[in-house]
């Protein structure tokens, strides 16, 4: 059984639409974020959001996308830590990264 989390960042992954990836933007959830910032289909405007989100994962991951225009330096501490530059699915966190964190 899924989780509500876990639902949301299947649905980013698949989805098409500009307009319920900035939906999914706005989520509580720092994982469904993240997913929105390597969605290909994610528009510069929310990548440029993104980019500034309070996570360091969700901001490195929409720096990475070639669709985010804004520019912004992480902190070279959030860059050492593994979750923030980790490549594992976001639908995968919640079975890979019990093994890596603990």
């Amino acid at each position: 059984m899924y989780s509500s989390e876990q639902k949301l960042i299947l649905e980013t992954q698949v989805c098409k639409s500009k307009k319920q990836l900035r939906i999914f933007s706005s989520s509580p959830y720092s994982n469904v974020r993240s997913s929105v910032a390597k969605n290909p289909y994610t528009d510069s405007e929310t990548l440029n959001k993104l980019a500034f989100d309070c996570v360091a994962r969700v901001s490195y991951w929409a720096l990475k996308n070639n669709k985010c225009t804004k520019k912004r330096i992480l902190r070279s501490e959030d860059l050492e830590h593994k979750c923030v530059i980790c490549k594992i699915d976001e639908s995968l966190f919640f079975k890979e990264c019990q093994q890596c964190c603990n």
